[in-house]
């Protein structure tokens, strides 16, 4: 109950302020054209004619606006798409690089405390969330970030979430596309924090990427090359790669999750709602049909007739309230993050 109750005011304003109006203009619509016309001087076979010529002409042109909307918005979700699959497969050697920097021996001796001994044998069912979630309690993480240290166990837990489980040989694959989703990128974003926040605040004589040997860095510079197209600054090895986290963090992930986004949204509400007052437009056509042909009484047939005027003219009133509101939206310059 709760949740439709939620669903009901999530419901833009717009809506319930359309539907009342239409009723209120189809409602005195018909009140104003009862009381000025007369079911014995109506000629409802002419008004129907020119009735149904109308809202076929209108329905064209719904027809026409909506299928260039649909194309428009294809041609923009392709756009976003090639973007994503460009950020994805930027996305993908940066977590091959995770993978490759979680493995290194050297690296994770910090002084006489071995990170990653610890992670892999003592502490390896530890994931990224349990720091963040109840699995447990403050007495329990505390004599494990006493001997491992917060910031060790975070940036390692980090670089194994940015792994996603998932199966090792993916990560030795040449050519290894991937669709992420916006929990995966979100996730993704604070797992790459963690390892900049170690490199950004450690000191280089103690936490060095250096130290690990030549043939294990070689994988580092390959990928760092693939993400960059630029060589990395030997001298400089870790400042690099902890910028790389950095950009990852703040841009990278950002732009794929904001691109991701709009191409999960569903279609433009203006896109709907003129679907739904083409519908709308369709039924006064089939009801027009049926009392032009129909045998019905003269009294049926002028109430009919000035009722499906009624809704006619509420519809129209509605597709200028869309048209007007649409205008704002339609001419804003919808901007696309260039790689």
């Amino acid at each position: 109950m709760k949740r439709i109750i939620n669903k009901i005011f999530e419901i833009p304003l717009i809506i319930p302020i359309r539907i009342a109006l239409f009723l209120l203009v189809t409602l005195l619509s018909y009140k104003f054209l009862t009381f000025f016309s007369s079911e014995y001087k109506f000629d409802a076979k002419e008004l129907l004619n020119l009735l149904i010529s109308t809202i076929s002409i209108i329905i064209a042109i719904i027809i026409t606006y909506l299928f260039s909307k649909l194309f428009s918005e294809k041609a923009e979700r392709i756009q976003r798409k090639a973007e994503i699959d460009t950020l994805s497969h930027k996305i993908t050697a940066f977590r091959k690089m995770a993978f490759q920097i979680r493995g290194f021996s050297e690296f994770w001796k910090f002084g006489n405390n071995n990170i990653k001994s610890k992670m892999d044998h003592k502490y390896n069912d530890l994931a990224y969330e349990d720091l963040r979630n109840d699995r447990f309690t403050y007495e329990e993480l505390t004599p494990i970030i006493r001997d491992v240290g917060e910031t060790a166990i975070q940036s390692y837990l980090g670089l194994k979430g940015l792994e996603n489980e998932e199966n090792t040989f993916g990560f030795f694959q040449s050519f290894n596309p991937k669709n992420y989703t916006l929990d995966e990128i979100a996730r993704f974003k604070d797992y790459a924090n963690s390892f900049w926040y170690l490199l950004n605040r450690s000191d280089s004589n103690i936490v060095n990427l250096n130290r690990e040997n030549r043939y294990s860095l070689n994988f580092i510079d390959e990928l760092y090359f693939e993400i960059t197209a630029k060589k990395i600054d030997q001298s400089n090895y870790n400042k690099e790669i902890e910028e790389l986290f950095g950009h990852f963090d703040t841009d990278i992930f950002h732009k794929h999750f904001y691109l991701s986004k709009l191409n999960s949204t569903a279609l433009p509400q203006v896109y709907i709602t003129s679907l739904l007052n083409m519908l709308i437009f369709i039924a006064l056509v089939i009801a027009s049909l049926v009392v032009f042909i129909a045998d019905f009484n003269s009294l049926t047939r002028y109430i009919s007739t000035i009722l499906v005027v009624s809704i006619f003219i509420a519809n129209t009133i509605d597709l200028t309230i869309i048209t007007v509101s649409a205008l704002k939206s339609e001419l804003n310059v919808k901007a696309f993050y260039r790689i």
